[in-house]
């Protein structure tokens, strides 16, 4: 017996058909049939007394002739009666459906209502036909995949055609709708959205709705708010427990505004009690107290957050996750840093969520947290990390000598590697260092003249990738550390130091930023740019400073910056980044112990997703969601809180969407770079079978071996030797010295310390880690600049206002009972009024605060 025919045969052709001949007839019909060049149901229906070609005489059917007929001695050609039967079957039934086909297209019959369409009405309606067609087709690929699921465009084509069917005002939405005309607001936003939904009726719901849910959502962001809760339930969509956190500040416009669902006043500085935010801290009803607030607290400069970033097993990197934002002025110690990242961890713990460590960017008084943490040449004697009972615990082997950290850590730090890739390369642009290693010279010249002399096709580079306006631009970072630049460089004389530099600048980069490097290589980069560090570190430290102004001098061809030259800083990188090369190459090789203890999983090793880059995307991704025809790209804290609740959702969705097994979820378009990324899964978590603590003395043997070959010929033996600085061993040993004696610090303080301002001690030792107390800031090109915005210090805004008709302000005689929470009570001329609190922010402030839309004149204003 044969199956029945597909309910779509009529439309076979090619593969499709040629199966269907060889499962009914063989595989001689088959051959037949391609020798004829009938290639379709339709083609075959359309040839009359097939086996006719038979009779003829041809040597492309001489072969075939034999197999399906006998051929007698009289010439008569007679088919096989099986090979005639199977065929002749075939068609007949192919004739049937083709009939069925004919008959539906005169009529069709709609067994639910009883309601028939004649073919004049399908003629008049071919969209009918069409909406038929594709039905069927889902169908038989359900039938075939024994799945009774819908997908997103079957159900947006029946939501519109049920809401058609009604009158406006009872249009409905299904749940897959709802989230796709959320994701395509805060995608698109409002205009293109309502273009949309006016020219196709029934198919989005009204923006006020679309509004309404995401108002509703518990993606809801509130200013100084930690959403834990959201947090435990984002971890669980993704099966994980562990996390990274990140934090970082951005400049902000100095607004405030009224948060209506809160009840309270955004934009302010928000106070803090042993580091952690108060949230919902300027609420108020009465209108004095709001200006007085107005005359007192400053204003916040600063946007705060606080994103986490979950490490899971799987492919597709997750989505960030914005634990906290908040504004502020920056004016607090590095011990409320603290408190507030412990408290973060237990809090996050108590929802099942372990915190493996925090990156910010170079900020030295983030650095100094970093090291008292840590405990990199820093101690918290009044605060025992080590002895919290989830603290980390690996066995640090002794011959580790190399190896500064202790074996315990709460949880680990790193410093934005990205951000320390912009310094190093900034340092070579400084205006006062004159960085000098041994008989070389490094120079931001020689690149130039790399520009000048070498083409363009072996090196890449313009002006604007070693002289960028933009400090922060990491992009021309990766350009110059290429591997065409340093071997162009190596055909122009004396540039040794440069290529050198640019090296420790490409490890950096290899061991913390790319994507694809494995946990060896990781390693393996990242001790070498120590090592290059440490003998750098320590030839300059026995250097007399005569001696190296001397050496200096030398360099003819080289423009030597004359400023402020009375310290030996200026020939080496800013203290604050050593110190984050050092820190980071700790704990990488802390994390690594981890793992190979199992403690952590084998994805921790993605170290790339350890910074504060999460932030950075947080903070553009609001910057772009202005809308299409608006250039503004700045926002207050009460923006920016507003924004990031639609990306909170909207990054849930696409979490949902991404991890969901039916096929009504919504396919989002993703960067080629990610679709590039997924398909190189092999290294987005690295095997870490081989890697134990002995392959990582091998690999760190290694990266001495090698740092200490590539200075071989920078003549620094000679000084070093006559301190008896040779082996790794000695090298680490009297690096740690000098650092003990120089930059160790002690912190006294308790975890729960009130603290009204800032110790000398510790500003004196912030500055010592920047090494910028004698030059500007190398990462920006801008004093600081005072932008606030002032505000009316009259008591009397409220009188002399005889016959104002107060047309376009909230300002009522009388407001509803449910409404009075946002409105002051105040005398307006003896008469009493109800203002808007919103009304009343507008009528406090007396200049419209501003904050340019380009990036470097934002810094200036911060």
């Amino acid at each position: 017996m044969f199956r029945s025919l597909p309910s779509d045969v009529l439309n076979y052709q090619d593969d499709n058909f040629y199966q269907i001949i060889k499962e009914r007839c063989g595989d001689d019909v088959l051959e037949f049939m391609k020798v004829l060049g009938i290639s379709s149901v339709q083609s075959l229906l359309g040839v009359e007394n097939l086996f006719d070609w038979l009779q003829f005489n041809s040597e492309k059917l001489k072969m075939i002739k034999n197999k399906l007929a006998f051929q007698h001695d009289d010439g008569f050609v007679e088919v096989k009666w099986g090979i005639q039967n199977s065929l002749e079957r075939l068609i007949r039934d192919l004739q049937t459906a083709n009939g069925k086909k004919q008959q539906a297209a005169g009529s069709t019959i709609l067994h639910d209502d009883d309601v028939t369409l004649s073919s004049i009405f399908l003629q008049k309606h071919p969209v009918l036909k069409s909406l038929i067609n594709y039905y069927q087709t889902i169908d038989n690929e359900n039938n075939e995949n024994n799945s009774e699921d819908i997908s997103f465009l079957t159900s947006f084509l029946d939501n519109i055609s049920n809401n058609l069917c009604r009158s406006k005002n009872t249009y409905r939405y299904n749940e897959s709708v709802l989230r796709f005309a959320i994701s395509f607001y805060i995608l698109s936003g409002k205009m293109a959205y309502e273009f949309v939904r006016r020219n196709i009726p029934g198919a989005l719901p009204a923006l006020t709705t679309v509004q309404k849910l995401i108002s509703n959502t518990d993606s809801r962001i509130n200013e100084a708010d930690f959403r834990f809760n959201s947090l435990k339930a984002h971890m669980n969509s993704l099966n994980t427990t562990i996390a990274f956190a990140s934090e970082d500040c951005t400049a902000v416009i100095k607004k405030i505004s009224y948060d209506s669902l809160t009840n309270s006043f955004v934009g302010f500085v928000t106070p803090s009690n042993n580091g952690i935010p108060l949230d919902l801290h300027y609420q108020t009803d009465s209108f004095e107290q709001l200006r007085e607030w107005f005359s007192t607290e400053d204003r916040s400069p600063l946007l705060n957050i606080h994103m986490i970033q979950p490490i899971t097993k799987m492919q597709m990197i997750p989505n960030p996750f914005l634990l906290c934002a908040f504004g502020t002025n920056n004016q607090y110690e590095s011990i409320d840093i603290i408190r507030r990242w412990i408290w973060t961890f237990e809090q996050s713990l108590l929802k099942n969520v372990r915190i493996i460590g925090f990156s910010t960017d170079g900020d030295p008084k983030y650095l100094r947290v970093m090291r008292l943490i840590t405990g990199f040449f820093a101690s918290l004697p009044n605060i025992k990390l080590s002895s919290y009972r989830d603290a980390f615990h690996v066995n640090i082997p002794k011959e580790w000598d190399w190896y500064f950290l202790n074996n315990s850590q709460l949880f680990l730090c790193f410093q934005d590697a990205t951000r320390l890739c912009t310094k190093l390369r900034n340092r070579l642009l400084s205006r006062v260092a004159n960085l000098l290693i041994g008989n070389s010279c490094i120079s931001i010249n020689h690149l130039s003249t790399l520009i000048e002399n070498v083409s363009k096709l072996r090196h890449g580079l313009v002006k604007s990738d070693i002289y960028p306006n933009d400090r922060q631009n990491f992009n021309s970072c990766i350009k110059i550390c290429s591997e065409a630049v340093i071997n162009s460089l190596m055909v122009i004389p004396n540039t040794e130091g440069t290529i050198m530099y640019l090296r420790l600048l490409r490890s950096i980069m290899i061991a913390y930023i790319d994507k694809d490097t494995t946990s060896i290589d990781r390693l393996y980069h990242a001790w070498f740019s120590v090592f290059i560090s440490r003998w750098w570190y320590m030839w300059l430290e026995h250097m007399s400073k005569v001696d190296l102004d001397n050496h200096l001098y030398k360099f003819n061809d080289i423009v030597i910056n004359q400023e402020k030259k009375n310290d030996k800083r200026q020939f080496f990188i800013t203290n604050s980044a050593y110190h984050s090369i050092e820190i980071n190459a700790h704990q990488l090789t802390y994390l690594a112990l981890l793992v190979i203890e199992k403690k952590l999983p084998p994805e921790a090793m993605n170290i790339y997703l350890f910074s504060s880059q999460t932030c950075e995307g947080m903070f553009r991704s609001a910057r772009s969601m202005s809308g299409t025809f608006s250039s503004v790209v700045n926002f207050s804290i009460q923006e920016f809180l507003s924004r990031a609740q639609k990306l909170s959702l909207l990054h849930k969705i696409k979490t949902e969407s991404e991890f969901s097994s039916t096929n009504d979820a919504l396919n989002f378009p993703k960067h080629y770079k990610q679709g590039k990324k997924l398909q190189k899964s092999a290294n987005t978590i690295p095997n870490n079978n081989v890697l134990n603590a002995g392959m990582i003395t091998k690999i760190v043997s290694q990266a001495f071996t090698d740092a200490t070959k590539l200075l071989s010929s920078f003549q620094l033996k000679e000084i070093l030797d006559e301190k008896n600085i040779i082996n790794m061993n000695q090298l680490s040993n009297s690096i740690r010295k000098v650092l003990n004696k120089k930059v160790n610090s002690v912190d006294y303080s308790n975890l729960y310390e009130e603290t009204d301002e800032i110790s000398n001690s510790e500003y004196e030792l912030d500055v010592l880690l920047d090494s910028e107390s004698y030059i500007e800031n190398e990462d920006q090109q801008f004093d600081d600049e005072q932008d606030d915005t002032s505000s009316v210090s009259s008591n009397g805004v409220l009188y002399g206002l005889q016959g104002a008709t107060f047309s376009g302000m909230r300002v009522f005689d009388k407001v509803r009972a449910e409404l009075a929470k946002s409105y002051f009570e105040v005398e307006i001329d003896g008469k009493r009024k109800f203002i808007h609190k919103q009304t009343a922010c507008w009528l406090l402030t007396e200049n419209k605060a501003a904050l340019s839309n380009d990036r470097l004149t934002r810094v200036m204003q911060k």
